[in-house]
């Protein structure tokens, strides 16, 4: 999975109410990995177009909206979803169909920028220094 229960951005009181269905005071792990799953397929089918998906070590972009999404799932499964929570949910999927689409990109890890090689300086401070 691309996020951890503690990356979803709930506070854990709130993860407890959201998953703790018998009462027993604690996160429910597998409902709370069921909401994460469920946010990384949506996450990597979208990606898919233009990425190969899973990502073994997944871009910080990806952890975003598989959190924003998987904290959506768990809202979404015990009743209404908090305007704040809907709004991020529109968010990623404006972001995920740009991505998809070709005009927005996803920085993945160990993607470096294009570097620059070329041969030293022709002008330099010390050769101009008369003109």
């Amino acid at each position: 999975m691309y996020i951890g229960v503690s990356e979803i951005g709930l506070p854990e009181e709130l993860l407890i109410r959201l998953t703790d269905d018998e009462g027993t005071g604690s996160v429910n792990q597998q409902r709370a990995e069921a909401a994460i799953a469920g946010a990384q397929a949506v996450v990597d089918s979208m990606l898919a177009r233009r990425y190969e998906v899973p990502f073994t070590e997944a871009p910080a972009a990806a952890k975003k909206l598989t959190a924003d999404l998987a904290a959506n799932n768990l809202y979404a499964r015990v009743g209404s979803v908090p305007e704040y929570l809907e709004k991020a949910r529109e968010e990623a999927m404006a972001l995920l169909e740009a991505i998809a689409s070709g005009k927005a990109a996803i920085v993945t890890v160990g993607n470096e920028l294009p570097g620059f090689s070329g041969s030293g300086r022709e002008f330099s401070r010390e050769y101009m220094a008369g003109f």
